[in-house]
């Protein structure tokens, strides 16, 4: 292996990351070696010399520092695949009824910047940082010839890369990807356009919650899904027979979920607007639900945001559980990583209180198998969901 360019740690940092967490921060690294390019790899010293590890450097970057292995590797097409080889390992025999699953995430699986989805034969993949851009031919053909997928698009089009200084990408990688790609969740039939969807395609990560809450409704009640997408906790209860109304402003989402619900024989009624004043006039129209949930997008992408994201939990919360018929269920999601399961429950003990009724705290659930969890990188935990049954 060639002589690669180094970048020392500060004494502060090297036991942190040392101890596998994949992130070096600006006031992490006291030295680099001139000349690095964005997203090359270097070799990460302590400051008395002894190899730490290596990683990808970005000295614009954010987050300068992303640690990719602890030992001396070559980082080459072999390692890439090894990566791949394993993050599918990993996913073996836990992800059942559906041929959908977060094939890669990111520093969890070992490949920072890289999110691969695979839905049937088609992957839809993200670089996000400028390591993954500089190695993207090597990270595309481990994905190609590990998950064996037919055909790849690209939707690399995230904020993190402006972060990054990168432009945004998005196109196909390989082969033909369809207009519009079809895959399964138990006995729903859904479709997406690569092209027009969020993040790489679907919400996978509320799978689990999905089953689950379709398990608690009962057949002619109504279930109500609040910020709703495309509509996946609504087709799964309209499936198990529950009378189904979804709230999202996204008008484009709203109407995938019509042609989904239509394809799939389900009826799904549909409410677009602000979720908060949807919920209000719902309220006034005294509806009843015996189930709702609760799962905006992220509303607290740094920590100052969480105050306001609790008001807006709180307030959701409280007008849900007002509709919600005594032993029906509320479940309150949060895909943010700032907004702790504890703040989930302060807000929903303050919306009891003021809509004047008791809750059972039923479960707490997290993301699924397939979006890792590792106990050495906290961020890599983000999905927290509480399960609430009105007294």
């Amino acid at each position: 292996m060639k002589k690669s360019l180094s970048v020392t740690l500060n004494p502060g940092a090297v036991r942190r990351i040392a101890g596998r967490y994949p992130f070096g921060h600006t006031g992490d690294v006291a030295s680099a070696d001139a000349g690095i390019a964005p997203g090359e790899v270097v070799d990460v010293r302590d400051p008395g010399g002894p190899l730490v590890g290596r990683g990808y450097f970005n000295p614009e970057g954010a987050t300068p520092l992303r640690m990719l292995t602890w030992d001396k590797r070559d980082i080459d097409l072999a390692f890439y695949r090894e990566r791949v080889r394993a993050a599918l390992k990993r996913r073996e025999g836990r992800i059942t009824g559906t041929d959908a699953v977060r094939a890669v995430y990111a520093e969890a699986d070992g490949l920072p910047g890289v999110v691969a989805d695979q839905f049937a034969g088609v992957l839809g993949v993200q670089f996000r940082n400028a390591g993954a851009e500089r190695h993207r031919d090597l990270i595309v053909r481990a994905l190609r010839e590990e998950t064996g997928a037919t055909s790849a698009y690209e939707r690399s089009d995230t904020g993190e890369r402006r972060r990054e200084g990168l432009d945004l990408r998005s196109g196909p990688l390989w082969g033909d990807v369809p207009e519009r790609v079809e895959f399964h969740e138990d006995d729903l039939a859904l479709h997406f356009s690569p092209m027009d969807a969020q993040k790489t395609g679907f919400f996978l990560d509320q799978r689990d919650n999905r089953r689950l809450m379709r398990s608690l409704v009962q057949p002619g009640e109504g279930f109500l899904d609040v910020y709703s997408y495309t509509g996946g906790f609504s087709l799964h209860a309209a499936r198990a027979g529950a009378k189904s109304t979804a709230i999202d402003k996204d008008q484009i989402a709203l109407g995938v979920l019509e042609r989904e619900a239509r394809q799939n024989g389900v009826s799904v009624g549909l409410r677009w607007g602000d979720a908060l004043e949807q919920l209000a006039r719902l309220e006034t129209e005294k509806k009843t639900f015996g189930a709702i949930v609760l799962d905006p997008p992220t509303l607290a992408k740094r920590k100052d945001d969480v105050p306001r994201a609790k008001r807006i939990f709180t307030e959701g919360a409280e007008r849900a559980l007002r509709m919600l018929t005594p032993g029906g269920h509320l479940l309150i999601s949060t895909c943010a990583h700032y907004i702790r399961v504890d703040d989930l429950l302060d807000a929903a003990r303050v919306a009891a209180g003021a809509a004047e009724t008791g809750a059972e705290v039923v479960a707490v659930t997290y993301q699924p198998a397939d979006h890792p969890h590792l106990l050495s990188v906290p961020e890599s935990l983000y999905l927290k969901s509480i399960l609430l049954r009105k007294e």
